[in-house]
């Protein structure tokens, strides 16, 4: 997943936020490997997990919110970990 796809996504046109859209992107693909147990940078849903994790994770990025205690990872995030769970086979975690 590159950052520039990322930054297109997320319609970001400066240049300012890029460290810290690299390390979310580092972060989203351990995430998802702790959940999936295997990274494959070709796959469409895992790019798009990446997508939807760094996304979620830049919009909610300050340390407090008033009102609510937290946010929670968006549904559709967990979708797309199951569907990715069953694209490999069994034992197969490289």
């Amino acid at each position: 997943m590159e950052l520039e796809e990322i930054k297109q996504f997320l319609r970001i046109d400066h240049d300012e936020d890029d460290q810290m859209l690299e390390n979310f992107i580092t972060r989203a693909k351990m995430y998802i490997k702790n959940g999936v147990g295997k990274i494959d940078n070709e796959n469409e849903l895992f790019k798009m997990a990446i997508t939807v994790l760094v996304g979620h994770w830049y919009d909610n990025r300050e340390l407090a919110r008033i009102g609510n205690a937290s946010y929670s990872i968006p549904h559709s995030f967990e979708g797309i970990i199951q569907q990715l769970r069953y694209c490999y086979p069994e034992g197969d975690n490289k």
